[in-house]
């Protein structure tokens, strides 16, 4: 791939990134929870409500010292629960609790009502839309694994209505 490509993609890749952010943001403001900790309340939403921080590093694409910081404001919250495995004490087990579960449904619901959440994507046809997932989901195969890209694609809140 030439070099006016692969700065052309990166560029746009970023772009998008920073405009999803900024719809992201406003869930922040609302929800006084920044849009990683929404994030990891979504992980564990989908991932049988419990996941060792490593596993939250891997899924959420950072560093495990980082996974650290984002817990703690969520443990203080009454959102999560850390707890040691029995047979391995310094292996710990991050569960969501029915307080972050509701709170978790409720910005879903949130997002369900927001239109343009995380892009506006009006624009665009549904067969462009499956166009954009597919060629994504591909680039994602290639850089993170396949297991990793079907884990995202099958990522459901249990028990939320997603109609």
């Amino acid at each position: 791939m030439n070099i006016l490509l692969k700065q052309q993609t990166m560029l746009v890749i970023r772009a998008l990134y920073f405009c999803m952010e900024k719809r992201w943001a406003e869930l922040e403001k609302k929800f006084k929870l920044t849009p990683a900790q929404q994030h990891i309340l979504f992980l564990l939403g989908t991932h049988n409500q419990k996941l060792s921080p490593t596993q939250i590093s891997e899924l959420g694409c950072w560093h495990l010292s980082t996974v650290t910081r984002l817990l703690k404001p969520l443990k203080v919250k009454g959102l999560i629960e850390i707890t040691a495995n029995q047979e391995q004490l310094r292996c710990k087990c991050v569960t969501i609790t029915k307080s972050g579960k509701e709170l978790l449904n409720q910005i879903m619901d949130e997002v369900k009502r927001m239109e343009q959440f995380p892009l506006n994507m009006d624009e665009l046809s549904e067969n462009e839309h499956m166009s954009f997932l597919e060629y994504g989901q591909k680039i994602l195969g290639i850089q993170k694994g396949d297991l990793f890209r079907q884990m995202l694609i099958d990522a459901r809140v249990e028990n939320y209505d997603y109609a």
